[in-house]
Order: C-alpha cells, then sequence, then structure tokens
C-alpha cells in the first residue's frame, strides 16, 4: 500500500475517532453538566485531555471551551477541524476509500453547523456521535480485513486510546470518587455496557477494572491496547521496532494491574500508555508515512 494512501487512510479512521471522543467528553462534563456546580480547572483540563494548547490568555470558560472544542475549524483538537480532516483525506484516498464512507464524510462536513445554541449542544454532540458510527459502520460492514481496514482500525484506536488514557491521568478523574468514575465510564462510552455487568450495584475499584482492564470491552485500555498492538505488528512493526517495543512494554505493565490495585494504577497506566501512543503516533508520521514510495 503507498504510504500517501496509508497516511490518508489512517488519518480518516483517526479523525472520524476524535469526532466521537471529543463529542463524548464535551457532552458529558459541559453540555449536561451541573451549571451550579463551578470547576474553575475544567476547561483546561479538557483541552489537555483531547490534546488542545492551552495558551496564556485563554478563555477557559464551559461555553468558551465548548465553543472551542466543537466548533472552531482553527483548533486542530476540535470536532469541525476532525470532520475536515476525516473529509479531506478520504478525497486523497479515493483509490481505496468506498463511495458510501466518502458520502457519508462528506455530507457530514456539508451538515456541520457555524453555531450552536447552548441548549441545543446535547443534540449536536449527539448527531456527531451518530455521524461517527455511521462512518465507522460503514467500513466495518464494507472493507475487506487488509491494510486499509488496518490503517483505518489503528488510526481509531490509537486516538481512543491517548485520549482516554489522557483522561484517567488528568484532574478529570478523582480515583477516590465512584461518582468520578461513573462519570469517566460515561466519557468514554463505557457506562451502559458497565452498569449491564455490575447490576446488583459496584465500586470505585469494579468501575477501574472495566475500563483498564476489560478484555471484551472496546473502551478498556487493554483492548485498545492489544487491539492497536496487533494492528503495528501486521503493518509497520519492522519500522517501528523501539516504539512499538516501548508500547508494548506498557501494555505489559498494564496487564499487571489487578482489579484490586486499578484505582491506584490508573494515572500511572494513563500517563505511560497515552506517551507510548504518542510516540507511536508521532514515529508513524516522521518514519513510515513519510519514507520514500517505490519507483513506479
Amino acid at each position: 500500500m503507498l504510504n500517501r494512501l496509508a497516511r490518508s487512510v489512517h488519518s480518516v479512521g483517526g479523525a472520524v475517532e476524535r469526532t466521537d471522543v471529543v463529542a463524548r467528553l464535551l457532552d458529558v462534563h459541559l453540555a449536561r453538566r451541573d451549571p451550579s456546580v463551578e470547576d474553575p480547572g475544567l476547561g483546561r483540563d479538557l483541552r489537555t485531555v483531547v490534546g488542545a494548547v492551552v495558551r496564556p490568555g485563554a478563555d477557559l470558560s464551559p461555553a468558551a471551551t465548548l465553543d472551542a472544542l466543537a466548533l472552531d475549524r482553527h483548533e486542530p483538537a476540535s470536532i469541525a477541524a476532525a470532520v475536515a480532516v476525516a473529509r479531506d483525506d478520504a478525497r486523497r484516498a479515493r483509490d481505496v476509500v468506498s463511495t458510501d464512507l466518502w458520502d457519508c464524510l462528506n455530507t457530514t462536513r456539508s451538515r456541520l453547523p457555524r453555531k450552536i445554541v447552548g441548549e441545543k449542544a446535547h443534540e449536536f454532540l449527539g448527531w456527531v456521535r451518530e455521524r461517527s458510527a455511521l462512518a465507522v459502520g460503514v467500513v466495518d460492514g464494507d472493507v475487506s480485513r487488509d491494510e486499509v481496514w488496518e490503517f483505518f482500525t489503528l488510526g481509531r484506536s490509537l486516538t481512543r486510546l491517548t485520549v482516554t488514557a489522557r483522561m484517567l491521568a488528568s484532574d478529570l478523574l478523582d480515583p477516590g470518587s465512584a461518582a468520578s468514575w461513573s462519570t469517566a465510564l460515561r466519557a468514554c462510552g463505557a457506562g451502559e455496557a458497565f452498569h449491564r455487568e455490575f447490576r446488583h450495584g459496584s465500586t470505585s475499584a469494579d468501575a477501574a477494572a472495566f475500563l483498564l482492564l476489560d478484555e471484551h470491552s472496546p473502551r478498556s485500555l487493554l483492548f485498545l491496547a492489544r487491539r492497536s498492538e496487533g494492528c503495528l505488528d501486521d503493518l509497520v512493526g519492522a519500522h517501528l521496532a523501539a516504539e512499538v517495543h516501548a508500547f508494548a512494554e506498557a501494555r505489559a505493565e498494564l496487564e499487571t494491574v489487578t482489579p484490586e490495585t486499578a484505582v491506584d494504577a490508573a494515572r500511572t497506566a494513563g500517563s505511560r500508555l497515552a506517551a507510548a501512543a504518542e510516540a507511536i503516533t508521532a514515529a508513524l508520521d516522521r518514519r513510515v508515512f513519510t519514507a520514500p514510495e517505490p519507483a513506479l
């Protein structure tokens, strides 16, 4: 697969996933928050988790943070920027991207509003998640399990893993609070799955173990790390040996965590996995996708 196509497909997967994870974070922490509860660090924490640069003097109020991370086309970490990236890179990869996926992303881009009224934020963020799910469904339903699917899946998995791991390592999570763990589960899209499994009550330790260690939940760190590692081994393991080895070590360290120690290990495991995933993403851009392509 040509490097330029691999880059574009990987970018589409990451951008589609970014729209979903950012929409969930904003919905839980901003659109449906109790306005009477003051949290002066919330805007800064959210921007840090999604990878936005916190500039000196920036307005970090909830309303400004929602505007910046939802619809600011000049903010690379925003939903609007991710939608544009997904659409533009799908156009560059039309040789390998299906017509259904292209139509889905193009329609999403054309229907993206320029402004949302405060009370419509929850509705808008729900629409974003639906469009992301539609794009993923098209790929899962139509694409052969070849390099195209693996690069798309790698982009999705690394993006979700990075944001989830950053959240666990951030001040958005209070490891000692059961309510904070419940919020984290909902912000990751794992709330309903968790409560179906623990119908008769749960603890912070249960929530931490589910979000860190569950082998079957596609929202857990362990599941995402293993899926990312599998794609890396199939695609670029030999080219990124040092980074893949560091990533594997971070995953192996996560596997030593037990359900009883998951609460205490959340910040450390999240920090290390986030760093390892970021290193993989940077190395892909620096050494794989920019490598010279063979002459025809």
